[in-house]
């Protein structure tokens, strides 16, 4: 029987493997690129949790790899300059503080 996009989903949850690869995605690359059936029992599947879905649970930063720098680049209060409102009586001067609102943007990399 062919995984089903259940069966792979499952795997992947359940046994995810280095850089990101998970099983259910290798079998069924496997399966497709061979053009036979995988066949894999779930209870032969090493290292899963004791029940499914895994109960819930919580993680610190520290145990997410990359997260804290992540969350360093990322905009904050303190990064964002304040931007006054506009005082422009004419075209001229509203051009001027929307360019100077676009630049700010910019520079709190929330535009490109």
């Amino acid at each position: 029987m062919a995984l089903s996009n259940e069966d792979v989903q499952r795997l992947n949850m359940s046994m995810p493997v280095a850089n990101d690869l998970k099983l259910g995605d290798l079998l069924a690359k496997l399966e497709a690129s061979s053009g036979a059936t995988v066949e894999v029992k779930w209870a032969d599947v090493t290292g899963k949790p004791s029940t499914f879905p895994p109960s819930a649970h919580t993680h610190t930063i520290a145990n997410v790899t990359g997260l804290q720098t992540a969350l360093d680049g990322k905009l904050t209060a303190s990064k964002a300059a304040t931007q006054a409102n506009s005082t422009a009586t004419d075209v001229t001067g509203l051009v001027t503080d929307f360019n100077a609102l676009l630049a700010k943007l910019k520079a709190a990399g929330l535009m490109a």
